[in-house]
């Protein structure tokens, strides 16, 4: 599995640049937006992992998958906008943020890695 995270290191460091570039000097994201963006980068990191890490089970691909995704957020995200709540607090419940956000990321690795097998994306066996 370290082997795995190694290889797509190089990948991630090219998702978070261009998401860097993409949101320039943009400092707070709006939920909304974050999650799009998270949405777009888990789909891009399961096709590498799925490319890469052949001899993996489900189990260990998708470990790697939330490893490399929570540092994909920890560059990306420094404060999420989130609608009521004061922007004092934002920073304070940023970690509480993020593990929602990856338990939900969890639940969409499944869905999406279900939906790339029935659509012929990924082989059927893995």
């Amino acid at each position: 599995m370290s082997n795995l995270l190694e290889l797509l290191k190089p990948e991630l460091e090219n998702l978070i640049s261009q998401s860097k570039i993409a949101l320039g000097e943009v400092k707070r994201v709006a939920l909304p937006q974050a999650w799009k963006i998270l949405q777009l980068t888990i789909a891009e990191i399961i096709q590498k992992i799925e490319i890469n890490g052949q001899n993996l089970e489900g189990k260990d691909k998708k470990i790697v998958a939330l490893s490399l995704i929570s540092q994909f957020y920890d560059n990306v995200f420094l404060v999420i906008d989130i609608p009521f709540v004061p922007p004092i607090l934002e920073a304070i419940i940023h970690n509480s943020v993020k593990n929602l956000l990856m338990v939900l990321l969890g639940a969409t690795i499944d869905a999406l890695v279900t939906t790339f097998k029935n659509t012929g994306v990924f082989p059927v066996n893995i």
